[in-house]
């Protein structure tokens, strides 16, 4: 998955819910925390 399609899914996750820690996100799209944490 690249960069833009990764974000935009996960902007998409975060609008669905209210809080949803980073650890989960990372497990779920199959990242690192660091990637996830420098793609924003």
């Amino acid at each position: 998955m690249n960069r833009i399609n990764r974000v935009t899914s996960i902007l998409i996750q975060l609008q669905s819910k209210k809080i949803i820690p980073a650890k989960e996100i990372a497990q779920r799209f199959n990242i690192s925390l660091r990637v996830l944490l420098q793609s924003f």
